[in-house]
């Protein structure tokens, strides 16, 4: 079942100067997947995001959150949302988290339990009586994911949820989050310009650019996409390996690449392990790699986009 269908989702602003920020955006994301959604600044993410929490209103197009038409008080009901700048009442921490679990319902005493809870699994033990409002940036965004899962909701929507915070608290962040997607079949919408980082959790990716959708795929089936007819080989002579490809019919480039390897893009349908081999065997040289090139969801990103912004 689909947790999440868009289906031209087009949001527009200004009067008499019109500027379309989201321009006819279809996607979907199944119950239980953590579903990567990445582009450069500008490209409409967030204003995408804040159509299906209901915060904005779309100028044309639909979509439907476990069923629900974005924007009721039942698809909200089964969201959890953390903003990409996220900013607080003045009131104390775990005060705040009962605020927000209670107006999903929750009872006082239910909402502080899970509240002291979270707060001890993001890191924020002790500050459970300190002013949010004074929190650092990092602690804030770390408090806004809290937020968001204090009702246990069956969807998150996370914009940017670990901006701010340092390479151990990203890891840690979307370590939870990934850990408790799988646990719990959450179903996670996830933005973030940290890549490498968030491929490990996501199954899927949608990449949008100038509001529109570029591609939306499993990451196995873009990964094999992008890597195909790229190779990575390693022996121990690598510089004379790679005068022999450099003559070798079908090869179109090849170089060594920064961890010392000798990598080759290929014409498509190449059998180039069996041409490899025999030059290699034949020279005596050792075999001690050849596979092919694992495409990162950040050199995707920069060859689809160019290396270039908004």
């Amino acid at each position: 079942m689909e947790a999440l269908i868009a289906q031209g989702l087009t949001k527009r602003f200004g009067l008499i100067k019109k500027f379309e920020a989201v321009s006819g955006l279809s996607m979907s994301i199944k119950q239980g997947e953590v579903h990567g959604f990445i582009g450069p600044n500008g490209a409409g993410k967030t204003t995408t995001i804040k159509m299906l929490v209901g915060a904005l209103r779309p100028s044309k197009g639909s979509a439907r959150i476990l069923n629900e038409p974005i924007g009721s008080v039942k698809a909200k009901g089964f969201i959890g949302y953390s903003p990409e700048h996220p900013n607080f009442y003045s009131m104390n921490a775990l005060d705040f988290l009962v605020y927000a679990g209670m107006l999903y319902g929750m009872t006082k005493e239910a909402a502080s339990a899970k509240g002291t809870e979270l707060m001890e699994m993001f890191g924020l033990t002790g500050f459970e009586n300190r002013n949010a409002r004074n929190f650092s940036a990092g602690m804030k965004q770390k408090l806004c994911v809290c937020q968001a899962l204090i009702a246990n909701p069956p969807v998150l929507i996370l914009d940017e949820p670990t901006a701010n915070l340092d390479p151990i608290g990203r890891y840690q962040v979307l370590k939870i989050i990934g850990e408790m997607a799988k646990k719990e079949k959450k179903t996670v919408l996830i933005s973030s310009h940290i890549l490498h980082e968030l491929e490990k959790i996501v199954d899927h990716v949608t990449l949008i650019r100038q509001g529109k959708v570029l591609l939306q795929k499993d990451m196995s089936e873009l990964r094999k996409e992008f890597s195909q007819g790229h190779y990575v080989i390693d022996t121990n002579n690598n510089q004379q390996v790679l005068s022999k490809i450099k003559g070798m019919s079908g090869v179109e480039k090849v170089w060594i690449g920064p961890r010392g390897m000798i990598e080759v893009l290929t014409k498509k349908n190449i059998d180039l392990g069996t041409a490899v081999a025999k030059q290699v065997l034949s020279s005596g040289i050792q075999l001690k790699k050849f596979t092919e090139f694992e495409m990162s969801l950040e050199n995707i990103f920069l060859k689809l986009i160019g290396g270039k912004g908004e």
